[in-house]
């Protein structure tokens, strides 16, 4: 799918941290679920013309969890996210 985010949106990429993919070492309840924290990391894939902030394709971003737009299209998931609640850039030699 061909997507372009417009009106000052950034069509992201949500990546799994490792804290994510770790497992508890200890048995929990099968319904007990880590304190997530209320931020993500998201690669940038696209950004709006009209986007003013300092980001360009391939950074890797911090986002509110909650201003993280899910879309279904065709099948198909976008994520997007208004530049206003990108909260910086990570700059990791890893990345």
């Amino acid at each position: 799918m061909d997507f372009m985010p417009l009106n000052r949106h950034l069509y992201v990429l949500p990546v799994e941290t490792e804290q994510e993919l770790e497992q508890p070492a200890i048995l929990l309840p099968e319904d007990y679920q880590l304190p997530s924290s209320p931020y993500t990391i998201c690669d940038v894939l696209l950004v709006a013309e009209d986007c003013d902030i300092s980001v360009d394709v391939g950074d890797r971003i911090v986002v509110e969890n909650r201003m993280l737009h899910e879309i279904n299209v065709n099948g198909e998931t976008i994520y997007i996210v208004l530049q206003n609640y990108v909260y910086g850039r990570i700059n990791d030699e890893n990345n």
